[in-house]
């Protein structure tokens, strides 16, 4: 019996540090318990680190306009105060969008070009079978498109991370056409995975057959945590979006609280740690002077889920609209795995599928726009105080258990 062997094309993959490279990072992961071998062809942009072990991997140079153009930090994204981002603004959307993007999209012609040859090598020499790709960004898709036409036995499977013209966050120019263009990309897959329930509604638009295959909780949380802490702390970590996620419900009710007495406002402390801290502490200008703020640019994956661990809540923005939801991001599993109180803020209507992740595994709460978080903030700081400076928690771990990596069992194009 032959070999069943993998390839990934995938340009954002560990040891780049952002959400992208993880989530394909434990695909690669898992992958390795289904196949004999997991070969592996990304962009080479110097991050510091090593490949996930058991890996064949190909390290290709990354030459296109985000290295030129972008960023400092370790994901090369431009923060939210960059001189150069207020100076392209919808040229941003233009980039991502058909048929610029063939020059201008991650990875680039070069990188494609290389991709694809050493994916065919791989492909003779090796027996490969099944190819991945993972969007976005598009370059990885149109690789394996390309390896498609000319392999037809090839099982392709196409992740989407994202949607490609997302109707919320309004991320492309002409969306009719780039629809038409995707559906055009992805109309020989084998499979198309989404992230969510609703992420894959629209991507059904472009492959009837979509499924969903959710970022995973790699680990349970302990059955009950209670850091202790001399502040009643409120953590946030990662990027924030302007326009599309609002922490006024949380200024608003604890302004309220500490209005009316309810609440010390020296005692309770919001913690930010990501890129986006002049955003971050433009929001909270309208907090009350007394509570302490404690916000610092990028840390690493490591000291963030330290944090996670050691905080009081946890604070989750996301976003929404008519029909749009399921906006899953993988921190919110990074704060499931933490054991501690999430309390998660929709900017819109509310999110059905949020609310069963969290509120359905005891996970914390869930607010649309509509509803406050004053009555909960309250009661929790209540028994924060009440306990000597500890909240203790207990998450639903047989709930929790079911959004193990275990999903995954049955894909990989039928390989057991």
């Amino acid at each position: 019996m032959a070999a069943e062997k993998i390839l990934f094309i995938t340009s954002y993959f560990p040891p780049r540090p952002a959400v992208a490279g993880r989530r394909l990072g434990h695909l690669a992961a898992w992958a390795r318990k289904r196949y004999d071998e997991v070969f592996v062809i990304r962009g080479d942009r110097n991050f510091a680190g090593d490949d996930p072990p058991g890996l064949r991997v190909t390290a290709l140079p990354n030459r296109d306009l985000r290295s030129i153009a972008g960023g400092n930090g370790p994901a090369q994204t431009l923060p939210y105060d960059s001189y150069r981002r207020r100076l392209s603004g919808p040229l941003l959307r233009l980039r991502q969008s058909f048929p610029f993007l063939y020059l201008t999209d991650d990875g680039g012609p070069a990188y494609r070009h290389m991709a694809y040859r050493e994916a065919v090598r791989l492909i003779e020499t090796e027996g490969i079978n099944t190819v991945f790709s993972s969007f976005r960004p598009w370059s990885d898709h149109l690789v394996a498109r390309r390896l498609k036409r000319r392999y037809p036995h090839l099982h392709w499977i196409a992740d989407f991370r994202d949607l490609h013209a997302d109707p919320v966050r309004k991320d492309v120019w002409w969306p009719a056409l780039q629809r038409r263009w995707a559906r055009w990309v992805v109309e020989q897959a084998s499979e198309v995975w989404g992230v969510s329930e609703g992420q894959v509604q629209y991507l059904r638009e472009l492959f009837p057959a979509a499924t969903v295959r959710r970022n995973q909780l790699l680990t349970l949380p302990p059955a009950t945590t209670a850091p202790q802490t001399d502040r009643f702390t409120i953590v946030y970590t990662g990027s924030v979006y302007q326009r599309l996620q609002s922490i006024t419900p949380l200024i608003e009710a604890l302004n309220e609280l500490v209005q009316s007495g309810a609440v010390d406002p020296h005692d309770i402390e919001l913690i930010y740690r990501g890129k986006d801290d002049a955003l971050w502490t433009k929001w909270l200008e309208a907090l009350h002077p007394a509570v302490h703020c404690n916000t610092r640019g990028y840390i690493a994956p490591a000291a963030a889920q330290k944090l996670q661990a050691e905080a009081q809540l946890l604070l989750l923005l996301n976003w929404s609209a008519p029909d749009y939801y399921g906006v899953l991001t993988a921190k919110l599993y990074d704060y499931l795995s933490s054991g501690r109180p999430i309390v998660a803020l929709v900017n819109g209507p509310d999110d059905p599928e949020l609310r069963q992740l969290v509120e359905g595994t005891h996970g914390g709460r869930v607010y649309s726009a509509t509803e406050s978080p004053r009555t909960w903030l309250l009661g929790s700081y209540q028994t924060w105080k009440a306990n000597s400076g500890t909240l203790p928690w207990s998450p639903d771990l047989e709930q929790l258990g079911a959004y193990m990596i275990a999903q995954w069992d049955g894909a990989w194009g039928g390989v057991k």
